[in-house]
């Protein structure tokens, strides 16, 4: 007679918790997408428009303040995540703050490019009361997209250059040895024996 091993029931069950869990996680999360979605583009255009107040000036201002500052940063930011010392938890930590700092610009690509209503009200609520936010916004990142990746170009050109110029020290120092370790022993010949 053959025994079966018992499988404890306490994990019998596991799998199906997982699944009612995942369920209700994603119900969730769709809930919260479709809320968010109807309430943050009317707070958001309100807010700016709060800020600028019909005021042709300042929306440029503010458009070009919130379009660089929060395009440079979260690109600063995603960009340690590819330091290699780092783990994959840290990694997606790291995005995840990136996006949560460029949330202002991800708020106002969705009033943009949003197609619910509470969009269309955002997009109304900004070409009344903030004229040239979203433009000035669009070029302002843009140009702080730009001049991250120039700046990122430009420090690993510079470090590939740090790392030859090291190289050549070292082969220098390398030569200058070998040609002092010659030089020694031309004048110090080994006794014959």
């Amino acid at each position: 007679m053959t025994e079966q091993a018992q499988v404890p029931a306490g994990k019998k069950g596991n799998w199906g918790v997982k699944i009612i869990l995942g369920g209700v996680a994603l119900l969730v999360a769709l809930a919260a997408y479709f809320i968010l979605a109807a309430i943050l583009p009317r707070w958001w255009s309100d807010v700016i428009a709060g800020q600028i107040r019909r005021d042709l000036g300042a929306s440029v201002l503010v458009g070009m303040f919130y379009g660089f500052v929060f395009t440079f940063i979260p690109l600063l930011v995603a960009w340690q995540a590819t330091r290699k010392a780092l783990r994959w938890p840290w990694r997606i930590a790291i995005v995840l703050v990136a996006v949560a700092i460029a949330t202002p610009n991800l708020l106002t690509a969705g009033i943009v490019f949003g197609s619910s209503e509470s969009a269309h009200a955002g997009q109304r609520t900004l070409s009344v009361d903030a004229g040239f936010f979203t433009t000035w916004t669009a070029v302002s990142a843009i140009a702080a997209a730009v001049l991250f990746v120039t700046v990122t170009v430009l420090w690993a050109l510079w470090r590939h250059r740090g790392k030859q110029m090291k190289a050549l020290k070292q082969a220098g120092n390398a030569r200058a040895k070998a040609d002092r370790d010659a030089e020694h022993g031309a004048q110090n010949p080994a006794p014959n024996v």
